[in-house]
């Protein structure tokens, strides 16, 4: 049985087909953990008046399905800068078995965005199967820099961030697969970055490099993403600036009030629904769940090291 604040109808978690796509049982429960996950995250926004809404795939899935799209299997908010350093500013606020995962707070994340996760489940993605990197089921919770208009400072950007990632590998990575001069090299590498940066500087020239043109233009997007992705999810600063409340499963979550014009560039006709043989596909292979046993407990059972 999950250990969840949220209360959840026992026929939420019966089997069904919705739209055509066959929803089991365990894909249910981790839906529970995950508005279990949101909830938990609206608290403690709303507490201390962060504003945060629902974004790309979720934001779509309240409009369209009032709930999970059925062959989805995450959810997705997003936060201005201002607001996204306010709730890193209140973590603690996350207790057991609640984590709000950043950089700063497990290494091996080196991301520019966070992850609330449900520690006594697993969510693991595929290639993070260190058994010191939390992987509990999670929400991803993204955060929104400036999107410039000049595509030679993006690609400049994009550039810096990739360096900024393989410079801060060297407090994290370990390739355990190579041998020779391969390894001794990495081991030099390593002593040379450590030596001359810290990781909090390496972590504050990555944020920094994310929100470059925030002051110099009126769009905000995923720049923690790829350029396919950037291109995609992206929204007007003026956007999240009024919020409209809309159901999802069995709560209520916040999203932009100009959500129409937000989805029509992210998905184009997005009322429509993709050829049956797409659905399912996002995470194929990415991710492997288990709402009813601990991540540490899932490594453990499954990987040497």
């Amino acid at each position: 049985m999950l250990n969840l604040k949220l209360t959840i109808p026992e026929d939420f978690y019966q089997e069904e087909v919705r739209n055509e796509y066959l929803v089991t049982t365990k894909q249910k429960k981790i839906w529970a953990v995950e508005l279990d996950l949101m909830q938990e995250l609206l608290r403690v926004c709303k507490k201390y008046d962060i504003k945060v809404f629902a974004f790309a795939g979720t934001l779509l899935g309240a409009v369209r399905h009032k709930g999970f799209i059925p062959w989805d299997d995450d959810m997705d908010v997003c936060l201005d800068r201002e607001n996204y350093e306010k709730l890193l500013q209140v973590a603690d606020e996350f207790q057991e078995p609640y984590f709000l995962q950043t950089a700063m707070n497990d290494r091996e994340y080196f991301f520019g965005y966070a992850r609330l996760r449900n520690s006594e489940t697993t969510g693991l993605i595929v290639g993070n199967e260190s058994p010191s990197y939390n992987n509990g089921i999670y929400i991803d919770v993204f955060v929104l820099d400036g999107y410039t208009y000049d595509d030679k400072k993006l690609k400049k950007q994009l550039i810096k961030r990739k360096k900024l990632q393989r410079i801060a590998a060297q407090y994290y990575w370990e390739p355990y697969h190579n041998k020779g001069k391969k390894k001794i090299a990495h081991y030099f590498a390593k002593k040379v970055v450590r030596m001359l940066l810290s990781y909090e500087k390496i972590k504050k020239d990555y944020d920094d490099n994310l929100s470059i043109y925030t002051a110099e233009t009126d769009r905000i997007g995923l720049m923690t993403h790829t350029m396919d992705f950037i291109r995609k999810y992206w929204c007007k600063k003026e956007d999240l600036l009024k919020t409209r409340i809309l159901p999802y499963e069995m709560i209520e979550i916040p999203v932009p009030a100009n959500y129409k014009a937000m989805l029509m560039h992210m998905y184009g006709d997005y009322m429509k629904f993709p050829p049956a043989e797409k659905r399912g596909e996002w995470h194929e292979g990415i991710l492997k769940f288990d709402p009813d046993v601990s991540y540490r407990e899932y490594v453990k059972n499954h990987y040497k090291f």
